[in-house]
Formats: structure tokens, sequence, C-alpha cells
């Protein structure tokens, strides 16, 4: 791994208490003879094998935490609510455990990067979360699920320019992530109820402004389509 590399993901793993975790290994067998007996422990997984199962065992939490954030969504009382969202974060917890073991064995593992991110960004830990993703985007820059999740977790702490940015970028090249983006913006706005602060309200114009483009586009190309 580069210098650059291991200059980026240090402070990724100490951010999150893990950094002075010992690695440990299962032993392979010893011995001579031929097949193994029963007694004897399976071949050592390599790092990289480690690190695929912790990837997917955070996924796992990952999808639990979603399940009840559902569950709390459709809650017909707030108890009900906060406790299955109390569950979420728990999840979440747990993911951002899997994901840190998952690049402490395998650090160019971007997508265990990602991961922990978007784990790190549900529980609240935005600027953390994007030291992440900014380490995932080092290894892959043109993974676009990092670009779109940085920007959702740079929405949150005011950095509207980068969102812009972000949002450009993905329109380019990926317009589903591009879309995605602009749903989490549009929330974002809705939550503000108009209570918006002088470089909010231009970053609001500027979001009315992209979406009236994209209508004045679209209207144009389905035009196009009839003339012919």
């Amino acid at each position: 791994m580069s210098l650059r590399l291991k200059n980026l993901l240090l402070p990724v793993l100490l951010i999150i208490g893990s950094a002075a975790a010992p690695l440990t290994f299962a032993a392979g067998s010893g011995g001579g003879g031929g097949g193994m007996s029963p007694t004897q422990s399976a071949p050592a997984l390599t790092p990289e094998q480690q690190a695929a199962k912790a990837l997917a065992s955070g996924i796992r939490h990952r999808d639990r935490a979603w399940k009840q954030e559902a569950r709390a969504a459709k809650a017909t009382t707030d108890k009900k609510r906060e406790k299955a969202l109390a569950k979420a974060q728990k999840e979440y917890g747990k993911a951002v455990k899997k994901q840190s073991k998952a690049l402490r064995l395998d650090p160019r593992n971007y997508k265990a990067a990602n991961e922990l991110g978007y784990a790190l960004r549900k529980t609240g830990d935005f600027r953390k979360a994007i030291g992440a993703y900014n380490y995932a985007l080092e290894i892959n820059p043109n993974f676009n699920q990092a670009i779109e999740y940085r920007a959702e977790a740079l929405l949150a702490i005011g950095e509207y320019g980068h969102v812009q940015k972000a949002y450009m970028s993905l329109f380019r090249n990926d317009r589903e992530l591009a879309d995605q983006l602009m749903s989490a913006i549009e929330e974002w706005i809705a939550a503000k109820e108009g209570d918006l602060a002088e470089p909010e309200t231009g970053f609001v114009a500027w979001v009315e402004e992209r979406k009236r483009l994209q209508t004045a586009t679209q209207d144009l190309s389905s035009n196009n389509t009839r003339s012919w």
C-alpha cells in the first residue's frame, strides 16, 4: 500500500477507535500426513477472505437497520417508533465495527470504506463518515456510490458547494445516483420548513434552477422524439 493511502487510512481508523486493535489470524494446520483429520482445523483464510466476510457481515447489519427504519416509519405510536429506531442505531453500530475490521484486514477494500462511511453517517458521525468516503475514493476515484453518500454527509454539515460539485459529477456520469442525491436534497429542504440561513437560501435557489433545467431538457428531448 502506498504511503499516501497509509496516511489516509490511519486517521480513518483512529477516529473510530480501532487502529490499536491487533490483527489475529487463524493458525494453519501443522504436521505432515495426508488428509485432514476431523479434529484438525480448516485452512486459515487469507486476510482478504476474512475482510470479505467482515464486509458481508457489516452489510447484513446495515440491512437489518433498514428493516428497523422501515418499521419505525410504519409505527403507530411514538414508543414503537423510538424502539425501532434505537434497534436500527445498534445495527449501524455493529456495521461500523465489521467494516472497520474489514479495512484493517484489507486496507484497499474501498467497498468496506464506503460501507463504513455509510454506517458512520447514519449514526450521525458525519465528519468521520466523510473521512471514510474520502479514503474509498482515493482507492477508486470513479466509485460513484461513495460520491453520492459523501455528498449527503456534506449536506448535513453545510458544505453546499461540495454538494453541488458532487451532483454535477453524478449528473454527468450516473443519472440514477444524481436523482438519488437530488431526492435527499429535497428531503433536507422540506425538513427546513422555510427556516433557511443566507448560505442555505443560495443553495436552495441553485437546486430550483437545476430542477428547472432538468425539466426543460426532458421536455425538449420528448419534443424531439415526437418530431421523428
